[in-house]
């Protein structure tokens, strides 16, 4: 039984030799069948396309995420700047200063309820 291992074993590791070595010398491209093959070899080639074009797609679309995000981040400090000149702007003392330019002064006296008789 030893003897049928040690033999067995060279012949698939010859097998294998002139199996890879048809590959690398492009000899196995000139049998008939080959032509059978074409058409699988196509659909694995067309595979290989889009999957390559998904890739750069995925890439492009994680960079414009990116992109967003940043802007975003940008549109919110600047909402929060503005939001914060208008409540200085707003404060009671600002508006007083600047009704002064126009000649304008601030009242002293509280409002006064208007109230109506109804018939």
């Amino acid at each position: 039984m030893n003897k049928k291992k040690k033999t067995q074993k060279p012949r698939s590791e010859s097998k294998f030799r002139s199996s890879l070595f048809n590959i690398l010398n492009g000899s196995f491209l000139t049998r008939d069948n080959v032509l059978s093959y074409l058409p699988f070899v196509f659909f694995l080639v067309f595979v290989s396309v889009l999957y390559i074009t998904y890739g750069y797609y995925a890439e492009s679309t994680v960079k414009e995420m990116y992109r967003l995000e940043a802007e975003v981040k940008d549109m919110k400090a600047q909402n929060l700047t503005l939001k914060s000149d208008l409540e200085q702007i707003k404060q009671q003392s600002n508006v007083a200063e600047s009704i002064k330019e126009l000649g304008l002064t601030e009242s002293v006296e509280p409002p006064h309820k208007i109230r109506l008789e109804v018939e």
